[in-house]
């Protein structure tokens, strides 16, 4: 049975309480269920083959630990086997030996036990043995009993902090000590540590969860959106007080997505409790080691005492630390610590009471602290607070390469934006702000600022001095990266090439330069001059120690090698290119996600059914990044998925729509080529013949006379049953006169001509150029050609068992690669009506069919009763459907 242990409690505002020696109750709210500390105490006191004598809880101010605690003490009582629990809360006055012994026995006594309060009335409170005699009679009693001792940081005494020390140490084996303060107390715990008799939660066990929160947020009435929580998380850190003060903000508030961007510090609510629970007793000299070190966003010990003038900055730092004061370690990091940000967002804004001349003062110290440590951005930032023209412009010319390169242009856009007008005006800051535009995709932004530090005086900066090689090799690697969006490549490119990129003997700025030049020299379709150039980049990339360098450089490379369809060595540079971003947390770097768009395509050759879905991530990923790049994701996602699609010309309609080989997109021409077919074959399937006449006019027009065209155009002579055209079309290809841009496509040319000889009855010649296709696609184990061409492929593999020699292990990979139903399907369907199956997308008359066939009207008619008797359908619509569905089309 619960036993009721009274109530009188008041209320503080951040769900803290004044308490009694009672259990608190819950504040006349309805309290947030705190399951996990609820579970993870009980669990830790009560575990059967190692159960914990002792339990600390230890957080600071405003983490809601006192209610968890007296939450989770009621519960107990809840439950039918409830121990007797006592609750002593500690004050001041219980620094002294007999206050404290008298609180305690009063504690036991109030708990509800009459056996209890029977053990204890015989016991003496001036006793200086009181902890034996206590120990001796409760372990007499040998009833559960759990001591919860709250507000222990206040404890200091030393004989009362040895004596509480003495009793826990050999305390009876049926009591269970909870400790709960908002720092640990200087009790020797190190024993019970080591011993593993103490249990510890500390205030990242306590910080709330978003459930939690929204549950706190629901007692002020306060139902936020999913966005609007995780910023509000963000904002608190799951810290109870600052959740609670937000529950009273935003009750009623027009405009919650506002008021939690701009919910910090330095509001009146917030201030307020920070200076009496959290800023209250700290001496001046304290006060102001917090205001200077909360300049920057962390800081280590050094910096601290530059900014201070501390000698024991590092002495400081500890006590905030062993006390709980809202300053944590950086997990990544564990030398720089950092201040909550609700704590720092009001130190920040109380900082300018030391004068406005000694804060800018501070922010170059940052700065120059940032920088040294080659921490480009944080300088910049540090250097735009303090205004100061001169710093800001000195940094810029220093930090433009590595801030380009680490690609970190949109953030510098935003800090010079706070920039003095003259910094912002500094074709330094020009410079990455062309690089911003580009990042974010926006081709004119950056071709407008390149063009206005074009209209400069030729040669000069704007304060008269010489433009440096620096600065001139990032112009123009920045002036490519732009046409390659705008189609001016070749004019761009000769003006990188007439700077002499590369010799610099900055191995950073060579691979970035490098880089371009290559990428230019990849969508200008020379793709044996762009691996040179890349290869070089890569070499200097390496030696300059720089990741993201390495990243850009592998993740071309792989584009090259898909643009030569070259699978295996593409498949190899893009597992180095993304082991590479996620060991750096570049995962949403759109050169990243563009390097998974080449994986996505070496999963679809080899048949990987997760080419769709990592084709998908990257449509995401580059549409939250706004590079533009994001519909071409869409149109690989859509056909790399067509296999899956359930409603399959509705999928094909948006791969047309998004064509990843559209020609208004920049695009590397042997990337165009390599998706040709799939494209092709996907449009025939789908019954639309004019998207595939206006691709192989587009190919015509964007690769000129390769293979690939014809390739393209024979494969609507085949599926149109005009063999004689389609043989002629695909002859150069097969005899080496016309070299396909990408080597899958003559694994395609072959396939054709298989498919051709088959409608021709040449087994002969059908099994000849199936055994060169196998061939040609063995070495990179490539199997998506086979299944774009259809069922009749599939077929000559199964009827050619055992005739490919050593090709024979992959013949028979091939095989099980296809989908049981295609196989069945097939197999019901005579050669004669599956040469008139597809057929039925065009929508052609029956009379139109037999006069390209040469054969009878009737006939047809025959061959389609059975098409649609052996499909289960009645129509012609539904004979599509269902052959498409069972991959016959």
């Amino acid at each position: 049975m619960q036993r009721e242990l009274g109530v009188g409690v008041t209320a503080a505002p951040l769900g803290e309480f004044h308490l009694s020696t009672r259990i608190p109750s819950s504040a006349g709210g309805r309290t947030v269920t705190r399951t996990r500390l609820h579970t993870m105490l009980t669990d830790a006191l009560t575990d059967e083959t190692h159960p914990y004598p002792v339990a600390l809880v230890c957080a600071p101010a405003g983490s809601g630990k006192t209610r968890a605690v007296a939450d989770w003490a009621r519960e107990l009582l809840a439950a039918d086997d409830a121990p007797t629990i006592a609750w002593l809360t500690i004050e001041e006055r219980h620094n002294d030996l007999d206050v404290v012994h008298r609180a305690i026995l009063r504690a036991l006594t109030d708990s509800g036990n009459p056996r209890l309060q029977k053990a204890c009335a015989g016991l003496v409170s001036e006793s200086p043995d009181l902890g034996a005699t206590l120990s001796a009679a409760l372990h007499e009693l040998g009833e559960n009993i759990w001591m919860i001792i709250d507000d222990a940081h206040l404890l200091r005494d030393t004989d009362v902090l040895t004596d509480l020390e003495s009793f826990m140490r050999w305390q009876p084996p049926m009591l269970r000590t909870v400790i709960v303060g908002r720092f640990e107390p200087p009790l020797a715990l190190q024993r019970l540590r080591l011993d593993g008799r103490l249990f510890t939660l500390t205030a990242t066990d306590l910080a709330f969860t978003s459930d939690e929160s929204a549950e706190m947020l629901d007692e002020h009435g306060v139902v936020l959106s999913p966005d609007d929580l995780d910023a509000l998380m963000v904002r608190t850190e799951g810290w109870a007080a600052g959740i609670r003060l937000a529950g009273m903000s935003l009750e009623g508030h027009p405009d919650p997505s506002r008021l939690i961007a701009e919910f910090s510090g330095d509001r009146r609510a917030v201030a307020d409790y920070l200076i009496e629970e959290v800023l209250a007793g700290q001496t001046d000299e304290m006060r102001e080691f917090l205001l200077r070190t909360s300049v920057p966003v962390s800081f280590t010990v050094e910096l601290a005492e530059k900014l201070t003038g501390c000698t024991d900055a590092h002495g400081n730092i500890d006590w905030l630390e062993h006390h709980n004061f809202l300053i944590s370690r950086i997990t990544e990091n564990p030398t720089h610590y950092r201040y909550h940000p609700l704590l720092r967002s009001y130190l920040r804004a109380e900082i300018s009471r030391i004068g406005h001349v000694e804060v800018e003062h501070l922010e170059l110290t940052a700065a120059h602290w940032h920088d040294e440590f080659g921490d480009a951005l944080l300088a910049l930032e540090h250097a735009v607070n303090s205004g100061d023209h001169d710093e800001i412009v000195a940094l810029l010319a220093r930090t433009s390469l590595p801030l380009i390169i680490g690609g970190h242009g949109e953030a510098v856009d935003r800090i010079l934006t706070r920039a003095p007008r003259a910094s912002q005006d500094h074709p330094s800051a020009r410079l990455l702000r062309a690089a911003a535009a580009l990042a974010s995709g926006n081709i004119p932004v950056a071709t407008s600022t390149l063009e206005l530090l074009d209209r400069r005086k030729s040669g000069l900066l704007v304060d008269g001095a010489t433009e440096s090689r620096v600065h001139l090799l990032l112009r123009e690697s920045l002036r490519v990266q732009t046409a390659i969006g705008t189609g001016d490549i070749e004019t761009a490119l000769k003006r990188l090439q007439s700077v002499g990129g590369g010799s610099s003997g900055d191995p950073d700025l060579d691979a970035f330069v490098l880089l371009q030049e290559g990428r230019a020299l990849l969508f200008l379709g020379r793709d044996d001059d762009a691996e040179a150039v890349l290869g070089r980049s890569l070499a200097h990339a390496r030696l300059g120690d720089a990741p993201l360098s390495v990243m850009y450089c592998l993740g071309t490379l792989a584009a090259v090698s898909m643009s030569r369809g070259d699978v295996m060595v593409a498949s190899e540079l893009v597992d180095e290119a993304l082991s590479i971003g996620r060991t750096q947390s570049a995962t949403s770097d759109p050169t990243f996600q563009l390097t998974k768009l080449v994986d996505s395509w070496c999963r679809y050759m080899r048949m990987d059914p997760d080419a769709a879905r990592v084709a998908a991530e990257s449509a995401e990923a580059l549409r939250r990044a706004s590079t533009g790049t994001a519909g071409l994701a869409d149109g690989a996602a859509a056909l790399f998925g067509l296999d899956e699609s359930e409603h399959r010309h509705g999928s094909v309609t948006m791969v047309h729509a998004d064509s990843p080989v559209s020609s208004a997109l920049p695009m590397p021409p042997g990337i165009r080529a390599v998706l040709l077919p799939a494209i092709q074959y996907a449009y025939l399937s789908a019954g639309e013949i004019g998207w595939a006449h206006e691709l192989a006019t587009e190919a015509q027009s964007f690769l000129g006379p390769t293979g690939d065209t014809p390739l393209v155009e024979a494969i609507i002579h085949l599926h149109l049953h005009r063999l004689d055209l389609a043989r002629r079309t695909i002859q150069p290809v097969l005899d080496g006169e016309l070299d396909c841009a990408a080597g899958t496509n003559l694994i395609a040319a072959w396939l054709v001509d298989a498919s051709i000889a088959l409608a021709r009855k040449h087994d002969s010649r059908a099994h000849s150029a199936l055994t060169e296709a196998l061939r040609l696609a063995e070495p990179q184990s490539v199997l998506r050609p086979f299944h774009d061409c259809g069922p009749q492929i599939r077929d000559l593999l199964v009827r050619s068992t055992g005739r490919f020699g050593v090709l024979e292990p992959f013949a028979e990979r091939l095989r099980a690669s296809f989908p049981r139903s295609e196989s069945t399907a097939s197999d019901m369907l005579t050669p004669r009506e599956l040469e008139l199956l597809v057929e039925l997308p065009s929508w052609r008359t029956a009379e139109q069919i037999a006069a390209d066939l040469c054969v009878s009207v009737n006939t047809v008619k025959t061959h389609l009763r059975g098409i649609y008797r052996k499909l289960g359908v009645t129509s012609r619509r539904d004979a599509i459907a269902a052959a498409q569905h069972n991959g016959l089309l």
